[in-house]
């Protein structure tokens, strides 16, 4: 995305071949007027940063009803701090991949843009390394996977419920599409909310306590799944 959020303007020609490499400067001109919106794995990094339930991260830190971190009043991040990004060795996948835009293709290709910075930007480009190097630099391979897993997930959910729904119920059943919505919402939740989903679902509140948060994500991208193949 470019720095109004629009993607249509960027040119996604670059893949992980690509010559490409950027040095911040830790200006945090990046770090305003964004709407980041956080994944499961992201929320659930945060959320064990301030040793959080994940529950309790999304009630403080995101804006109600949704997966978008707050701003403060002055339009910075919430996390920003005078030093810089104040969670920065758990900050979500769009922070780290800035300043690459990145989209997949329908068959998982994926392709890259640089975005234009901020006019007050002080990072750097060069040539001096690849895309692929850079992504390394900024940690972004286990979130790329719980990207995917989660996605995939978050697809059959919105895929698979109308169609059961319309299985289950009465084609006169005037609240039908009342209830889809209900399942739907509660099934969403739990895809975000990884604590309450993996409490709720298999009853193991307190094994996740001492669980790392790559372990924890796929007990619960495991427990969607089956829930779901239980329809």
């Amino acid at each position: 995305m470019d720095e109004s959020g629009s993607s249509a303007s960027l040119a996604f020609n670059l893949n992980r071949h690509s010559p490409f490499f950027f040095k911040c400067q830790v200006c945090s001109a990046c770090c305003y007027n964004k709407a980041i919106q956080v994944g499961p794995f992201e929320a659930l990094r945060l959320a064990r940063r301030f040793g959080l339930t994940t529950t309790d991260f999304l009630d403080c830190y995101t804006e109600p009803g949704t997966a978008v971190l707050k701003n403060k009043p002055d339009g910075s991040c919430v996390f920003l701090a005078p030093s810089g990004c104040g969670v920065h060795p758990d900050r979500p996948l769009v922070c780290r991949l800035f300043p690459l835009g990145q989209i997949i293709g329908s068959q998982g290709e994926e392709r890259y843009a640089r975005m234009p910075p901020h006019p007050d930007c002080l990072g750097f480009f060069d040539t001096d390394g690849t895309v692929d190097s850079y992504l390394e630099s900024q940690d972004t391979g286990p979130y790329f996977m719980f990207d995917k897993e989660y996605s995939a997930i978050k697809n059959k959910i919105l895929d698979f419920l109308p169609h059961q729904e319309r299985k289950n119920c009465p084609q006169d059943d005037k609240t039908r599409p009342g209830i889809e919505s209900r399942i739907r919402a509660r099934l969403l939740a739990d895809w975000l909310d990884i604590d309450a989903a993996v409490s709720a679902l298999c009853g193991k509140k307190e094994i996740r306590k001492t669980m790392s948060p790559a372990d924890l994500a796929r007990l619960h991208i495991r427990t969607l799944a089956e829930r779901l193949d239980s329809f």
